[in-house]
């Protein structure tokens, strides 16, 4: 698997899920807001952008703005962490997390998940 772009304002518990990649030897980045990031998309290159629902909720409009402007982030799979709303809009979402999470069988669940998509 690639890079994960993990963005979750709960930086605890996102600490703990990098180490986890970590260990693995995995590509991991964390971002703790949704404010100004599609550049990182497009430099960075993940695979899968794990959203927490709460953390989008804090600027939605300028997740959806950047969503709008940035065609492979239209591309890329999603994995949404407790979503509060309807996420229609993503166009490539592929499934839905609950809290608590797993940290060290987080990546397993998450390969599982994309090779599901595309096998």
């Amino acid at each position: 698997m690639g890079l994960v772009l993990w963005i979750d304002h709960n930086t605890f518990a996102t600490s703990l899920i990098e180490r986890a990649f970590k260990k693995k030897s995995m590509p991991f980045y964390t971002l703790a807001s949704v404010d100004d990031f599609a550049y990182l998309v497009e430099d960075l290159n993940p695979v899968l952008i794990v959203l927490d629902g709460e953390t989008y909720e804090k600027n939605a409009s300028a997740f959806i703005k950047q969503y709008e402007g940035s065609e492979k982030m239209q591309k890329l799979p999603f994995i949404l962490l407790e979503p509060k709303r309807d996420f229609g809009f993503i166009k490539n979402k592929l499934g839905e997390l609950n809290k608590p999470l797993e940290p060290f069988k987080l990546l397993d669940q998450l390969t599982a998940m994309l090779r599901d998509v595309y096998n």
